[in-house]
């Protein structure tokens, strides 16, 4: 008799099962290993925003009111730090002939870049459109369930500059330098009027902060928003009639913001302290208390999703300072994102004291 060697049955059922449990081991490995990935790389984004986005923007607010007239901040403030007014919506002096129009913005100022959605707005204000504000967000009110604009800060300053003389004794050449703005632009203008540009001498830099549209991707589950920056300035002495540079869609410092709130730290009569919007503070009754800080909050997103797990809820509610929200969602869309709400309190250094009284 011949004998055969080889597998039972029995031990290639053992080897198959023990081959499978491998396989599936290592398919768990790569699984749970790309799961931590994208979680850790939705992490970092949250950080970028929170440590980089963020405390560029407080950085440049801080500069607010810098080398104005005044120290006190409120909307008849002539280049006053926090923009609420221009010639279209400020107050005006009738006590002289002719009236004086008591705005944050030079009361020369008209046109396309003094409309109010250029100014400093929150949630209640009528919105724009185009690159104006246009309140977008992608959160509804936690309770209400509907809609809340993200708001808008306008601010500005005067740069510190320094004079330039390119070591010559001619002033044809001499410059003034004042650093960059919000955008990247450099804040450099001839002393003296060139044939080649209007802009000459020293300039007030006016900053605006908002939410727009950002670079939509596949599969995301609301609008790709993402907090911007519009740099523009004006001549800080003569009859300056436009902001230039200004209106536009400029360039975007935190890529995905789902909202954005800023709150005005006022100084009362009494001498204490509270938060308002902008919009409660437009509607208080003249004279306006003095603007001292700010807090400003972000929704921030992660900018890729991190998978579909359930334990990231899309109901979850979320407090954006004085506001409890919940994000919009597509019921059709199931990729999730970790978000974060980031807040600053900003002292407004240059609206301390008694300067200009």
């Amino acid at each position: 008799m011949n004998k055969q060697a080889g597998l039972t049955l029995i031990e290639l059922m053992l080897a198959l099962t023990l081959g499978l449990l491998v396989s599936a081991s290592a398919i768990l490995m790569l699984w749970t290993g790309q799961k931590s990935f994208s979680m850790q790389q939705g992490l970092a984004n949250l950080q970028d925003n929170a440590n980089f986005g963020l405390n560029y923007v407080t950085k440049d607010i801080r500069l607010a009111n810098l080398n104005t007239q005044k120290s006190e901040i409120n909307d008849q403030t002539a280049f006053g730090g926090i923009v609420l007014t221009s010639s279209v919506n400020a107050k005006k002096d009738t006590g002289v002939n002719p009236a004086v129009v008591l705005s944050n913005l030079n009361q020369s100022i008209v046109g396309d870049t003094a409309v109010v959605n250029l100014l400093s707005r929150s949630h209640g204000h009528a919105i724009g459109a185009s690159t104006q504000w246009t309140g977008a967000s992608n959160v509804n009110d936690a309770t209400a369930k509907s809609a809340i604009h993200s708001d808008q800060l306008v601010i500005q300053y005067i740069p510190q500059y320094i004079l330039d003389d390119k070591g010559t004794p001619s002033q044809e050449d001499d410059e003034l330098v004042g650093g960059f703005d919000c955008e990247g632009n450099d804040l450099n203008f001839p002393v003296i009027k060139k044939a080649t540009s209007n802009v000459f001498g020293e300039q007030v830099i006016v900053q605006r902060y908002f939410l727009r549209a950002n670079h939509q991707q596949v599969n995301e589950p609301n609008s790709g928003l993402g907090l911007a920056c519009d740099a523009g300035l004006y001549a800080r002495n003569g009859d300056p009639t436009a902001i230039s540079h200004y209106g536009g869609g400029g360039e975007v410092i935190m890529p995905r913001v789902d909202h954005f709130r800023v709150l005005l730290s006022i100084q009362t009569l009494t001498n204490t302290r509270r938060y308002i919007s902008i919009k409660d503070y437009m509607d208080l009754v003249d004279p306006k208390p003095r603007i001292v800080a700010l807090q400003i909050g972000v929704l921030a997103r992660s900018l890729d999703h991190v998978g579909r797990d359930s334990v990231i809820k899309d109901d979850q509610t979320y407090k954006v300072l004085d506001q409890n929200v919940v994000v919009k969602t597509d019921q059709n869309i199931h990729n999730k994102y970790l978000r974060k709400v980031i807040t600053q309190n900003v002292a407004l250094r240059n609206a301390l004291g008694e300067r200009g009284r």
